[in-house]
């Protein structure tokens, strides 16, 4: 016997949108205290998702990013992931 339907649609219901903006990723450096780090920015959410000492490090980050965009489907990079400033 097939299961009920637990769920009720009604009229006009809609599946939730994808997300359809191209994110992309930056390296700035920044000032932290008295050192300089080099974050990794995403953009458009102008949010700084990773921290490194070395440019090197960060611009390996940042093309990784853009070339596989990961986090696509999300909306970006979660908020519990996000550095905060």
């Amino acid at each position: 016997m097939p299961r009920k339907q637990k769920v009720r649609f009604h009229r006009g219901d809609k599946r939730p949108g994808t997300f359809t903006a191209k994110l992309s990723y930056q390296v700035k450096m920044r000032k932290r205290g008295r050192k300089f780090v080099w974050q990794v920015i995403e953009q458009p959410t102008k949010n700084a998702v990773a921290e490194y000492f070395f440019e090197e490090d960060a611009q390996h980050t940042a093309d990784f990013q853009n070339k596989n965009q990961v986090w696509k489907l999300s909306g970006g990079i979660p908020k519990m992931f996000w550095i905060k400033a």
